[in-house]
């Protein structure tokens, strides 16, 4: 019979050091770019009531994806399937008198979900994001596709690219092919799969204006920046498509100032949930990964269902699937951690000790040794955790430089412990 104390549940892992040493550097430095927009960060609940997530006429979490569970009161609730609907309950809850201002949400945190379908089955993912609600205009679709944008090069990838779409022009081409209901959602399934095949078949056994067939059949190639959308423009006469081409022009020559739209394509297939996105959407990727690497969209109709309408656009960053990307794209990621190992003898311990905080409280990565006082063993441990230095503090007055890794091998040197640079080193004596 298994052990279970000794396994992990399926979907979850264990993160070792030097992973959790990537991830803490990576999830730092997107902070930053967070801040330098002027992003604040905000917490949520790892379970909320399940009605958060579960709205199912914007597209939320479907409650065979949830970990259910009930309190004592015998309401239901579920770990977060998504970090957006609680930024939305925050802002609409604490902020519905700053709904006409730029409110400015960051996040980072753990979503859990049943998802079978997902790379390697998992079900615990780390994300980190941003939410700028109370705009709707391209310079906020603009402001938080940079925002993106420059957190993937923070985090050393380089090569990627985000695919945009707008969900405004599909639905305003299926208005114009004049079709019921349920043929347009048979198409909107069809194109969402990228089964074209079927999309041409569909359109060309209907009647509807020529144009919008031709529109259909051709949306496989709509794919492009300025000319594509100049081209697809003109094949349309819908007001809704015709405004949400503008809104993607705008946008291209937004992300041209900010020096981005080298990484960016638009795809006007993209479809995406067209309950719950009402502009833009969009997804990250990297070369050869079928997986996307970051999402979001414009979602102007979301906090309404929280209490407070007003227009939002935000993005999330998978961080699972941005850590292996970088494993991918070899980017080297400086690993904090100690490369001296700090030994002594019963003499030298006061003296090794203060000498040690000095060092921290410069800035350095130190470790005291616990082995004792064979320096043959410490010389080992130190090896082994790939560390370039022993101080073996022999008394209070002398110590022995021990290099571990230099071209002629390592030495060895016995000086004064005074004969030690540090800062401050008299002050910490006294």
């Amino acid at each position: 019979m298994r052990d279970n104390k000794l396994y992990t549940p399926v979907g979850v892992k264990d993160m070792l050091f030097k992973e959790c040493d990537i991830k803490r550097n990576v999830t730092h430095k997107i902070g930053e770019i967070f801040r330098r927009f002027g992003y604040e960060q905000v917490e949520t609940p790892t379970f909320e009531y399940m009605e958060v997530f579960s709205d199912e006429k914007l597209g939320g979490t479907k409650p065979k994806e949830m970990f259910r569970f009930f309190d004592r009161d015998g309401s239901t609730l579920a770990l977060r399937t998504d970090m957006t609907p609680p930024i939305a309950r925050i802002a609409s809850t604490n902020f519905a008198d700053k709904k006409e201002e730029a409110m400015r949400f960051s996040y980072f945190g753990n979503t859990f979900r049943y998802n079978e379908q997902y790379q390697g089955k998992q079900r615990e993912f780390y994300q980190a994001g941003v939410e700028l609600l109370g705009i709707d205009n391209a310079d906020a679709d603009g402001e938080v596709l940079a925002v993106a944008i420059n957190s993937l090069l923070e985090a050393g990838l380089s090569d990627f690219r985000i695919i945009v779409g707008n969900v405004a022009f599909f639905k305003g081409i299926l208005q114009e092919t004049l079709l019921s209901e349920q043929i347009c959602k048979e198409l909107q399934m069809r194109v969402a799969y990228r089964d074209y095949v079927s999309v041409e078949e569909i359109v060309t056994k209907y009647d509807m204006p020529e144009n919008s067939r031709q529109l259909f059949i051709e949306l496989p190639k709509l794919v492009g920046t300025l000319e594509v959308l100049a081209y697809a423009k003109r094949l349309t006469k819908n007001k809704m498509a015709k405004r949400a081409i503008s809104r993607l022009q705008e946008l291209y020559h937004i992300l041209r100032y900010y020096n981005m739209e080298e990484y960016v394509t638009f795809d006007l297939g993209m479809v995406g949930q067209l309950n719950y996105y009402t502009g833009i959407i969009f997804r990250g990727y990297v070369d050869n990964s079928g997986y996307s690497i970051l999402s979001g969209g414009r979602y102007d109709n979301l906090v309404a269902q929280y209490g407070t309408d007003m227009p939002a656009v935000g993005m999330v960053l998978k961080l699972n699937e941005i850590l292996f990307a970088m494993q991918k794209q070899c980017v080297v990621i400086e690993e904090k951690k100690a490369k001296t190992l700090v030994a002594f003898s019963e003499q030298g311990r006061q003296t090794a000790i203060q000498i040690a905080n000095t060092y921290r409280r410069s800035g350095m990565y130190v470790e005291m040794s616990l082995l004792g006082e064979d320096v043959a063993k410490n010389m080992a441990y130190a090896q082994s955790k790939q560390m370039s230095h022993v101080l073996y503090f022999v008394d209070s007055d002398i110590v022995k430089v021990i290099s571990l890794a230099d071209e002629i091998g390592g030495f060895t040197v016995e000086i004064a412990v005074s004969e030690l640079i540090l800062p401050n080193v008299k002050e910490e004596q006294q």
